[in-house]
């Protein structure tokens, strides 16, 4: 296993906030690395809870948050409204890890997922991303050298996927021609907190909602719709739908934790889901031949209309849609 090459060094740990995706699978590494190492965690006030429960024992830091809230029908709301905090934070993260180096003791490696400027010169830095390249239209062309070139900036680059293109889960997204950027990469498996387990499968539909608050007040109207339409097809369907912002215990489950979601998901038959890359490393470790899983196209999420294109031409999903 990689992260066993890894012991008995002091490790500095960030990840994006950005929903719950990017704390999931840097938990899922973690997980393995505390292990053997001394790990200190920089979480912000949204995260700072939901990593106390999974690693009680482990110090946390309080460190800037981007505070990012993407509005899945607008991408130049998105553009006008985030684009300046999203640059500023960048620097606030990464000044603010400096002065914390220099009062604090030297750690000996540095993780961050996907937070760009969580890294120190001279002290082996990692980022962790799944997108070496970002699938966005012509317009928006600096955007992926801007990607590329902060990534340039760390020693490393765990990619969380298959090196194989026949079994990557984020296909040409994880991969690069770069010459600069393939000589860093190290493919680490796809990461997951999840855990197998036989359970019945008791739900005829499970709607997956994830991301910001904006996408999941979003996505919760759409799914609700759905419901709607199945419900009309038969009632005796058993639904639900996890990650809600409301919470009526009956379709509406809200979210509770991340061992209650593992146990929605074995106990599913048909799954409906948008392509975040989190959810579907988590799906592509739990889910059985007999389950469904079913996505949904984002129009505005460059990234997820790539995986919702490649999951379904590799036949490991359907579109909702038809």
């Amino acid at each position: 296993m990689f992260f066993h090459k890894i012991s008995n060094q002091l490790i500095y740990v960030s990840a994006l906030d950005w929903g719950l995706g990017h704390l999931a699978r840097t938990s899922a590494i973690l997980s393995e690395l505390s292990k053997r190492n001394e790990m200190i965690i920089f979480s912000t006030d949204t995260q700072l809870p939901l990593y106390s429960k999974l690693f009680p024992h482990i110090k946390q830091v309080r460190m800037p948050s981007y505070n990012i809230n993407f509005f899945p029908d607008s991408i130049f709301h998105f553009l006008l409204t985030q684009s300046y905090p999203f640059f500023k934070t960048i620097q606030t993260e990464k000044r603010f890890l400096h002065t914390y180096i220099q009062s604090h003791a030297k750690p000996d490696l540095i993780i961050s997922d996907n937070r760009y400027g969580f890294y120190y010169p001279k002290i082996r830095s990692v980022i962790v991303c799944h997108q070496l390249r970002l699938p966005l239209p012509f317009v928006f062309h600096a955007g992926n050298y801007f990607h590329q070139s902060r990534l340039n900036r760390f020693d490393e680059i765990w990619v969380p996927d298959y090196e194989a293109l026949d079994k990557s889960l984020a296909g040409k997204l994880s991969h690069t021609r770069s010459k600069s950027l393939r000589s860093k990469l190290k493919y680490i498996l796809p990461q997951s907190l999840m855990r197998k387990k036989l359970l019945d499968k008791t739900i005829d539909y499970l709607f997956i909602i994830s991301g910001t608050i904006a996408e999941r007040q979003y996505y919760e109207k759409v799914f609700l719709h759905y419901v709607e339409t199945l419900q009309k097809k038969d009632n005796t369907y058993v639904i639900k739908i996890i990650g809600s912002i409301q919470e009526d215990g009956n379709v509406l489950m809200g979210w509770k934790s991340f061992e209650e979601s593992n146990n929605f998901i074995l106990q599913s038959k048909s799954i409906v889901t948008r392509a975040g890359y989190s959810t579907l490393m988590d799906l592509h470790y739990l889910m059985d031949e007999k389950q469904k899983l079913f996505l949904v196209d984002s129009q505005y999420q460059y990234e997820q209309k790539y995986l919702f294109r490649h999951w379904i031409e590799k036949g490991w999903a359907e579109s909702i849609h038809g």
